[in-house]
């Protein structure tokens, strides 16, 4: 009896932790930008009412905007004023760099080939790992740290930020029917099913 309830127990804590996870974050955060979005509407218009989403409805709308202006030749010079300090200050210009590529590399793209899922299957090995092609070519790299027919492709680890790349020949990759956000969250898990745990 002890065991049956425990192993229903465990089904349940497995089915409630990500439900419950989720909308916690989506609550927390949700609850910070209302604070801080109702502390400037204080400082703007004192005796100003609470509004409950206010902050998630602002940075909905600012994002909006944002896009509007990148968008538009006419008003992206106000982007790139704010962008261009940022790409210039030592430190800052290599986060920042860092997170727009991220960002770009998880944006969907039909076009695309850096970026695109890719299974690397040695030859030899019966054994295929997945990675996210970053460069289609090293042309202009130096012969020591990659043949001229390599690629790069990296390997997210799981359970961690982090991962490593590696150069390796165009022909060990194929492919694969997956978006970049996918397989990152698949490799923070360690490709674990989804249905792990659950009986068919």
């Amino acid at each position: 009896m002890l065991k049956f309830f425990m192993k229903t127990f465990v089904k349940g804590l497995l089915a409630f932790l990500p439900v419950f996870l989720t909308i916690y974050a989506i609550y927390y955060l949700g609850g910070w930008l209302n604070r801080i979005s109702n502390v400037a509407a204080q400082w703007l218009v004192p005796g100003a009412p609470e509004f409950p989403g206010l902050g998630i409805a602002i940075v909905v709308a600012a994002i909006f905007v944002l896009g509007v202006l990148v968008s538009t030749r006419v008003t992206r010079w106000a982007y790139e004023l704010v962008e261009t300090p940022l790409t210039h200050l030592p430190v800052v210009k290599d986060l920042y760099s860092a997170f727009k590529q991220l960002t770009i590399l998880i944006t969907p793209s039909d076009e695309r080939v850096v970026g695109q899922v890719v299974a690397v299957t040695h030859p030899e090995q019966p054994v295929s790992v997945v990675g996210i092609l970053m460069r289609g070519d090293t042309e202009d790299l130096d012969d020591n740290i990659a043949a001229s027919d390599a690629v790069a492709v990296y390997f997210p680890m799981s359970y961690q930020v982090g991962g490593y790349t590696l150069f390796i020949p165009r022909s060990w990759i194929r492919p694969v029917d997956l978006s970049v956000e996918s397989a990152m969250r698949q490799a923070l898990t360690g490709w674990i099913h989804e249905g792990a745990g659950q009986n068919p």
